[in-house]
């Protein structure tokens, strides 16, 4: 030992401070880099094997320090298709692989990122920034249950959403004490007969449309509602409540917009009867009613509609109109796909021009038992090792988080800091150099 070893001590202290500044200048460029983990510097001392008296500081060797665990900062970006993982864990993602075909096909090996700046490609595929396609377990439409098994590449339909007929109505307000139009005694109505099928709640009385001024004059509106038949044409359907005599209420629609002279423009649908205190007590708990397998409207067949009159009442009101609570139905048109949406707990919706969302996809979200040492490789992502232990998929306490992207965890300040401290370390070693340098010339000049 000696001169000679300080020397290769010295050595080893700068090469060690090199292999700093090198992870350092790294931090530095990738510090806008979206979801990336800074490489910290693990320096070890080696130490010669000697007896315990003649022990000495040996050289140093540098390792790399992974900070997997290190989450970054939290930025919006208000893009729907954006998103962060709050907590421990990693988006599963896959890799295109040509084929001769030119068939879109990915590998079978999954890879791992927290990098979230997801768009949509042109096969409506979920693809990051670096190129890597997001995987999941597909959801059934309808169910909205998740496929059990190994994760997917996720593909939003291609196709136009199909259309659905509307089979449920949910309609609900109040009806004043007294309507600000008189009772309907002075409605002429079509002579009434007896329905051959259907439910009986439903009359077959009608208002013809030389009648109907007289029928707009003695009831008040009761609103409208879009409706949908089974091809997805749209229909509106449109209310009016008259008050009887009696003190009860008859709602009718209007089935034919256009009719003229003695043809039925409005059809009765339904009597309802409250109680004292103003609630429904009519049609009977739970206050729902079928329509006629035939119900149409100009000229649109609807067929047999479930129409839910739950929350009605009728409380004093000094306007004397109905007010709408609640007025609602379950069909819709055809649409063709306008986007993607994520929900916070992980479930991927395609978005349609309807404004209707269907549920396509879970996202997979994977974590590792030893995620400090998960393989690094190009584009953000990681790959299963032998310390790093097998993907343990599921979210766990993963929060992910919409509209807003994970940023680097290497801070420009701190690695400032760490590269001047590089510097200054690698000086003071070649210092050491040039000391015993100096100490080899004195020996040297000591012999002349």
């Amino acid at each position: 030992m000696g001169i000679f070893g300080a020397m290769e001590t010295a050595v080893s202290g700068m090469q060690a401070q090199a292999y700093a500044l090198n992870n350092i200048s790294g931090n530095i460029a990738n510090s806008q880099t979206i979801g990336y983990k800074r490489i910290d510097t693990n320096f070890q001392d080696l130490i010669p094997d000697l007896g315990s008296s003649s022990q000495i500081t040996g050289g140093v060797n540098a390792a790399s320090l992974a900070t997997n665990s290190v989450a970054g900062a939290f930025k919006s970006t208000g893009i729907n298709s954006n998103i962060a993982l709050s907590g421990d864990g990693y988006f599963t993602v896959s890799r295109q692989t040509a084929s001769a075909s030119g068939a879109l096909s990915f590998e079978n090996t999954p890879y791992f990122s927290r990098r979230g700046d997801f768009s949509l490609d042109k096969n409506k595929y979920l693809v990051n920034g670096a190129g890597y396609y997001l995987m999941g377990y597909k959801v059934d439409p309808i169910s909205g249950m998740a496929s059990s098994g190994t994760p997917t590449t996720i593909q939003l339909p291609t196709g136009d959403m199909a259309p659905k007929a509307t089979s449920t109505i949910t309609y609900q307000g109040n009806l004043p004490t007294t309507p600000s139009n008189p009772t309907s005694t002075g409605v002429v109505l079509a002579p009434a007969t007896a329905a051959s099928s259907g439910p009986p709640a439903v009359a077959a009385t009608t208002v013809s449309a030389n009648n109907e001024s007289g029928f707009l004059n003695s009831t008040i509106t009761g609103g409208t509602v879009t409706a949908y038949d089974t091809k997805g044409s749209p229909v509106t359907l449109q209310t009016r409540w008259a008050k009887n005599t009696s003190g009860t209420w008859d709602l009718y629609y209007q089935n034919n917009s256009s009719a003229t002279g003695s043809a039925a423009k409005w059809t009765f649908l339904q009597n309802f009867q409250f109680d004292s205190s103003g609630a429904l007590a009519s049609p009977a708990s739970p206050y729902t009613i079928t329509t006629p397998t035939s119900f149409a409207i100009d000229g649109t067949t609807l067929g047999a509609l479930t129409v839910n009159f739950s929350g009605m009442s009728q409380y004093g009101d000094t306007s004397g109109q109905f007010r709408t609570t609640n007025v609602a139905q379950d069909g819709y048109s055809s649409a063709s796909l306008t986007g993607v949406q994520f929900g916070n707990l992980g479930r991927i919706y395609a978005t349609y021009s309807n404004g209707m969302q269907q549920p396509v996809a879970d996202i997979s979200v994977a974590k590792f038992n030893g995620g400090q040492a998960l393989k690094r490789l190009d584009g953000g992502v990681y790959k299963e090792s032998d310390q790093s232990g097998v993907p343990i998929y599921g979210a766990g306490d993963s929060n992910i988080m919409v509209g807003g992207l994970e940023a680097s965890n290497a801070d420009i300040s701190q690695e400032f800091s760490a590269m001047i401290a590089t510097q200054q370390a690698y000086s003071a070693n070649a210092k050491v150099i040039t000391a015993a340098q100096q100490m080899m010339t004195e020996a040297v000049n000591v012999i002349r």
